[in-house]
C-alpha cells in the first residue's frame, strides 16, 4: 500500500485503481460545489472554475482515479449535452425572433463563412498540416460551445437583445457546423475511397442527416405536447422532459446522428408549439445545477494538456486564426445587418468557447477507418484549442455580456414587456381605429394570447377608447383595456413616423403608442404605476421621443429604452 502511495506521489499511478462509480460521482459533485464557491469568491465564471476542478481531479494534479473510471458517465454526459441542446433550442422561439431574423442570419452566416476560410488558409500558409486535415479542422472551428455559452448566460442572469442574439446565433451555428463538417467529411471520404467524387452523395448525405435529426426531435416534441395538452398525463413535467431528452439522444446516437442537434430541434418544437413551454423548460431548474456540475467537471478530467505539447505551434495557429475569424466574421455580419454598436463590438468575443461538439466530431474522424489516418494531425490540434478556449472562452463571453449591459436583467420588472419582439416601428395606419386594430393583431401574434380571441381583444380596446381618448398629448397615446384571464400585463409599442389622428388632448398627431392589456387580477397599483411611468418617461425626458422617432428598427428602439433614465422608471420587483 505504501509503495502504491509512493508511486501516486511521484505521479506514476492513480490513487484509487478500482473505484465504485457512486464514489466517483460523489467526488465529482463535491469538487463542483467547492469550485463553484471558489468561482464566486474570485469573481470568475463558474464553468471555468468547474473545468479547473476537473483538471485538479484528473491525471495532471491529484490523479485520484484511473481515467477509465470516468467512462461510465458517458451516458450522463450525453444526457447533459441533450439537455443543453434542448435549452439552446428553446431560445429559437419564432415569436421572439420575428423581427431579429436579419441580424441573426447575417451574423451566423458571416461567422460560418469567414471563420473556416481564415482557419483553412492559416493552416495551409503557416503549418505543414495536410489539405484534408485542414479542411476538417476548419469545419470544426465554426462551432461555438453551446454548453459554456448557456451556462454563462444563466449564471450572469443576462437578458436583452445581445443575449437573445448570442443564443440564437450559437444554436444556428452548431446546426451549420454539423452540416458543413459532414459535407467535408463525405467529400474526403469519397475521394479517399474511390477514384471519383460523388457530388450528389456529398450534398445529400449531410442534408439527410439534418432531416433525420429534425424528424426525431419533431416526433418526440409533438409527443410531449400531445401528452401534456391533449391527454393531460399525470406524469410530472420534469420526468416528461427527462424522458423526452433521453429518447431523443438515445435514438439519435443509435442511428449515428447528432444527439445535441436532435435535442435542439426538440427544444425548438416545444418552444414554438407548446402552451406549457414555460412549465416544461422550468421543470429542469431543480436539477440543472447538478447536470452542469457533472458535465463541466467531467470535461475538466478529460482535458489533455499533453495535446498542447504534441500540437506545438499548430494548435496556436488554430486558436489565433479562429479568434480572428470569429471576431471579423460576426462583426461584419452585425455591420451588414445594421445592428447596434454594442452587438458589433462584443458579439465576436462571445463566440470563442469551443468544446463538446468539436470533441464529438474529432472522435467521429478517429472512428472512421479511412479518415483515421488524419486523426493524429487533427486530434492534438483541436484539443489544444478546446483546452485554451474552455478555460478562457467563458471569461470572454462573460466580459461581453457585462459590456452589453444585460447582466442581472433576467428578473421580473414593472415593465417587463419592453422587449425587441414587442416593438413595431413601421405602423401604416392613418387613424386611431385602424391603429388599434393593427397593434391588437400585433399583440395577439407576439404575445400568443391563448386565453382570449382576437375579436374580443380588439373590442376591449375599442370600448375603452370610446369612453375617452387615450391620446395624452406630446405625440403619445396609451390605449389600455382590462381583459379576462392572462398571466401578466401585456404591451406592444407602435411607432408611426408620419403620425396618426388620435383625437389627442392637444390635437397633435400621435407618433408613439403603448397598447396595454391588463388581466383583471392584475388591475391594481401595478397597472396604474405602468401608465404613470410611461407618461413620466416622455414627459421628463423629451429627447427619448426624438430618438425613438429616428430609429429604423425595433433593435434601436430597445436600446433607447435601456438608457438610465428609463431604467429608473422600470424597477425590478426584487429590488
Amino acid at each position: 500500500m505504501f509503495a502504491h502511495i509512493s508511486k501516486w506521489f511521484q505521479g506514476d499511478v492513480a490513487l484509487i485503481q478500482a473505484a465504485n462509480p457512486l464514489l466517483v460521482l460523489s467526488v465529482i459533485l463535491i469538487t463542483g460545489y467547492i469550485f463553484n464557491r471558489l468561482a464566486r469568491k474570485l469573481h470568475i465564471p463558474t464553468v471555468t472554475c468547474q473545468i479547473l476542478g476537473g483538471v485538479v481531479l484528473g491525471p495532471y494534479v491529484l490523479n485520484l482515479f484511473v481515467q477509465n473510471a470516468y467512462t461510465s458517465f458517458v451516458p450522463i454526459t450525453n444526457f447533459a449535452l441533450g439537455f443543453i441542446g434542448l435549452t439552446i433550442g428553446s431560445h429559437l422561439d419564432f415569436r421572439k425572433l420575428h423581427n431579429a431574423g436579419r441580424r441573426i442570419a447575417f451574423i451566423t452566416l458571416a461567422d460560418a463563412i469567414i471563420t473556416p476560410v481564415v482557419v483553412f488558409f492559416s493552416l495551409q500558409l503557416f503549418t505543414n498540416v495536410s489539405l484534408e486535415a485542414s479542411l476538417l479542422i476548419s469545419a470544426i472551428a465554426i462551432t461555438t460551445a453551446p454548453s459554456s455559452t448557456l451556462h454563462i448566460v444563466r449564471e450572469k442572469r443576462a437578458k436583452g437583445i445581445f443575449t437573445k442574439t448570442l443564443l440564437a446565433v450559437v444554436a444556428l451555428n452548431n446546426v451549420i457546423t454539423i452540416v458543413v463538417f459532414y459535407t467535408v467529411y463525405y467529400f474526403i471520404y469519397y475521394i479517399t475511397s474511390t477514384s471519383h467524387v460523388g457530388i450528389v452523395a456529398i450534398i445529400i448525405k449531410p442534408l439527410l442527416l439534418l432531416v433525420e435529426s429534425i424528424i426525431i426531435g419533431s416526433v418526440v416534441g409533438y409527443a410531449v405536447i400531445y401528452f401534456t395538452e391533449k391527454r393531460k398525463t399525470r406524469v410530472s413535467f420534469l420526468v416528461m422532459v427527462m424522458m423526452a431528452v433521453i429518447i431523443t439522444v438515445g435514438t439519435a446516437e443509435t442511428l449515428h446522428l447528432s444527439g445535441i442537434l436532435s435535442s435542439l430541434i426538440l427544444g425548438m418544437v416545444i418552444s414554438n408549439f407548446s402552451k406549457n413551454k414555460n412549465t416544461l423548460f422550468g421543470a429542469f431548474k431543480d436539477i440543472e445545477t447538478e447536470v452542469y456540475t457533472l458535465f463541466f467537471v467531467l470535461a475538466g478530467t478529460h482535458l489533455d494538456f499533453a495535446a498542447i505539447k504534441i500540437a506545438g505551434s499548430i494548435g496556436f495557429v488554430l486558436i489565433l486564426s479562429r479568434l480572428f475569424g470569429k471576431t471579423v466574421g460576426s462583426t461584419l455580419g452585425a455591420w451588414l445587418a445594421g445592428s447596434t454598436d454594442t452587438i458589433k463590438k462584443w458579439i465576436g468575443i462571445a463566440l470563442y468557447p469551443i468544446a463538446g461538439v468539436a470533441i464529438g466530431l474529432v472522435l467521429l474522424i478517429e472512428n472512421n477507418e479511412l479518415l483515421s489516418i488524419y486523426s493524429s494531425e487533427i486530434t492534438s490540434v483541436v484539443l489544444t484549442a478546446v483546452v485554451v478556449n474552455e478555460l478562457l472562452g467563458p471569461i470572454l463571453t462573460g466580459k461581453a455580456l457585462q459590456k452589453s449591459g444585460e447582466v442581472d436583467k433576467n428578473r421580473l420588472r414593472l415593465m417587463d414587456f419592453i422587449q425587441e419582439e414587442f416593438i413595431k416601428v413601421d405602423m401604416q395606419s392613418d387613424n386611431k381605429w385602424d391603429a388599434l386594430a393593427e397593434l391588437t393583431e400585433f399583440m395577439y401574434k407576439t404575445h400568443k394570447c391563448h386565453e382570449i380571441s382576437l375579436e374580443k381583444l380588439k373590442n376591449s380596446f375599442i370600448e375603452r377608447e370610446k369612453q375617452v381618448s387615450t391620446g395624452i398629448g406630446n405625440n403619445l397615446a396609451i390605449p389600455h383595456a382590462i381583459i379576462e384571464g392572462g398571466p401578466k400585463i401585456r404591451c406592444v409599442i407602435g411607432i408611426s413616423k408620419k403620425g396618426i389622428k388620435f383625437d389627442a388632448v392637444d390635437d397633435k398627431p400621435v407618433h408613439i403608442i403603448f397598447l396595454i392589456a391588463t388581466p383583471k387580477e392584475h388591475y391594481d397599483r401595478q397597472h396604474l404605476q405602468v401608465l404613470s411611468n410611461i407618461a413620466k418617461i416622455f414627459g421628463q425626458h423629451p429627447h427619448i421621443k426624438k430618438q425613438m422617432l429616428k430609429a429604423n428598427t425595433p433593435e434601436e428602439v430597445f436600446e433607447i429604452l435601456q438608457t438610465e433614465e428609463v431604467e429608473e422608471l422600470n424597477p425590478f420587483f426584487e429590488d
